[in-house]
């Protein structure tokens, strides 16, 4: 089980970006996305974490819809509550990372969990260290993310984005700002978070990270072929 997207249409102003493609991501799985810049990649993704909302087609991780495809084609997106259900089922760590910079770093991995009332603050302070600890940057807990390494705030948006046990964890461009043995080592990371089973999506540019992490490549010329 894992993601599966059919049928994805999506155009900005009457040009397609993506048209009639499918895609899925099984769990423990690495997909990269490579290609141009321009050809849709990050589009993809955005649609995928509800940051787009497709023209056409169905997404679906396991049995939790985001949206359906209805008769004519087009998208019909579930109600806001089911919305929300699949959303907790994703996690997205974002180029620039965009941690609240007023909050430290464990006040950033709790925000989620104690907003959506989803785990009491024992619970996730207890699983907010753990994920902290996994990611080698425990000793940062109480620090802000401004006083952290580039590498140091990709491994805290990590665990962030990780404290809801998204079954899909999306990274845009994860090695952008990193020098090659700092991105060695969030691609290792990588691997050990899809080997516990989490479905992993990597928008990259970085053809030689792609190859060596991922266990499939995707190709974004494929999106309106």
């Amino acid at each position: 089980m894992g993601l599966k997207a059919t049928n994805i249409t999506k155009q900005f102003n009457g040009i397609d970006v993506i048209k009639k493609f499918d895609f899925t991501i099984d769990a423990g799985e690495i997909v990269t996305l490579v290609g141009r810049s321009g050809t849709g990649k990050t589009t993809l993704m955005r649609l995928l974490n509800q940051l787009e909302k497709a023209d056409n087609g169905t997404i679906v991780i396991d049995d939790t819809f985001l949206c359906k495809e209805n008769a004519e084609g087009k998208a019909d997106y579930v109600s806001k509550k089911e919305q929300k259900t699949y959303g907790n089922q994703i996690g997205m760590v974002f180029q620039d990372y965009q941690l609240f910079p007023n909050l430290t770093v464990i006040e950033n991995c709790l925000e989620a969990p104690l907003a959506q009332k989803l785990m009491t603050k024992e619970e996730a302070v207890q699983k907010a260290e753990s994920l902290l600890q996994q990611m080698g940057i425990l000793d940062k807990r109480d620090v802000y993310p401004g006083t952290l390494s580039g590498g140091q705030q990709q491994r805290a948006a990590i665990a962030r984005a990780m404290m809801l046990n998204p079954k899909i964890l999306c990274f845009d461009e994860p090695t952008s700002a990193l020098d090659r043995d700092t991105a060695n080592g969030i691609g290792k990371m990588i691997q050990e978070i899809a080997s516990d089973g989490t479905g992993i999506l990597i928008v990259t540019h970085d053809i030689d990270f792609a190859e060596q992490y991922g266990t499939r490549s995707v190709s974004s010329d494929l999106f309106i072929a």
